[in-house]
Formats: structure tokens, C-alpha cells, sequence
């Protein structure tokens, strides 16, 4: 028996067929591919534009944080050099037992010319305190300080100074407690950031 022979034959409407699927499926590659590289190109260009947005958002939020950071800083400054001491003593006394403190620690504290006290950050009249009779005894307070680097300097050692005298008050016997918060006003810039700031 002879082998069996098979023979295909396409009709002429089934190749038709098959030629419009086949172009239908390069267009839908088409279309994809097309499509793909729209969304990567609209990548590229969002992430130049993101980049330029998420820097500048964030050089925003540092500057906000910067600011908050300052004024805290600045408050927290002020509070430290509004700070007096009420000595329960003369101002006679008050004076000997500053004398007293800046001669032991004479490089940071210096008795001005004209009878102030001086509080060194680099000069010695960086900060200028003053012994003010009041009823029951003398305040010793800050009148005006300078700034260096955007900040007064000096409010540490102004802190020293006052524990400094109270200590020595304590040793003579003479009561010493808190007087009343000064405040200050920033005066006219001495340069491009610093100012001297004067007792309201």
C-alpha cells in the first residue's frame, strides 16, 4: 500500500486572513513600542524636572529649619543676658566683691575706665555690665553687648560671672538672689551681620 501523502491547501479567504492578522499584530507592536517609549521619554524629562523640584523643596525646608534653629538660639541667648543678680548689699560692697572675681579671672571679666564691668569675647567691652543701686541692695546687669559670627558670645560667661559672684557673695555672708529680666533692642549692624544691642 502506498504511503499516505497529505497536501495543505490554503484558501485564498483563510490566507486573507492570516495576512490581516499578521498585520494587526505588527501594529499592535507598533503601537506598543511607540507607547514605551513615550512613558520612558516623559521619565527622563519628569526626573530632570523632580530633580530641580525635590532640591529646591529641600533647600526650603533646611532654610525654614535654619530660621526656627536661629531664633530659638536667639531667644534662648537674650534670656541667658537679660539675666541680673540683685546683691543685698552697697554698691560699695557689691563693687569689692567684683573686684574680687575679676582679678581672679581677669583674662574673660575687666573693670572698664569708667567703672563698668567688662565681658570679653574678643574685646573687653564686648559686653558692658553696670552695678545699679535699688532699694534693698545693688543689680548688677548687662547695659549692651556685641555680636560676633551673627550671635552675642558672651552669654556663657556672663553666666559664670554672675555664679562667679554669687560664690563670693556666699564667702562674705551677703544674700544674693535674681532680679528682674532685663530686655534688649539690636541696634545699627557694625558690619555685614553683627550689631550692638542696647538695654530697652
Amino acid at each position: 500500500m502506498p504511503p499516505a501523502t497529505f497536501s495543505w491547501t490554503i484558501s485564498p479567504a483563510r490566507a486573507d486572513a492570516h495576512r490581516r492578522s499578521a498585520r494587526k499584530v505588527a501594529a499592535l507592536d507598533t503601537a506598543l513600542i511607540l507607547v514605551l517609549f513615550l512613558v520612558i521619554l516623559g521619565l527622563i524629562v519628569g526626573a530632570a524636572f523632580l530633580r530641580g523640584w525635590v532640591r529646591r523643596s529641600a533647600s526650603s525646608a533646611g532654610e525654614r529649619a535654619g530660621a526656627r534653629y536661629t531664633a530659638a538660639r536667639m531667644e534662648e541667648i537674650l534670656a541667658d543676658l537679660g539675666a541680673t543678680l540683685l546683691v543685698h548689699a552697697s554698691p560699695t560692697a557689691t563693687a569689692e566683691l567684683l573686684r574680687v572675681v575679676v582679678a581672679e579671672r581677669g583674662r574673660s571679666f575687666s573693670l572698664l575706665p569708667d567703672g563698668a564691668l567688662g565681658v570679653r569675647f574678643v574685646e573687653p567691652d564686648d559686653t558692658v555690665a553696670r552695678l545699679v543701686p535699688r532699694s534693698g541692695g545693688t543689680l548688677l546687669r548687662v547695659e549692651t553687648f556685641r555680636e560676633y559670627l551673627g550671635f552675642p558670645q558672651t552669654a556663657p560667661l556672663w553666666r559664670e560671672l554672675r555664679a562667679l559672684a554669687a560664690a563670693e557673695a556666699a564667702i562674705r555672708g551677703i544674700e544674693v538672689g535674681d532680679g528682674p529680666v532685663s530686655v534688649f533692642e539690636r541696634g545699627p549692624e557694625l558690619d555685614d551681620r553683627n550689631a550692638r544691642w542696647f538695654r530697652v
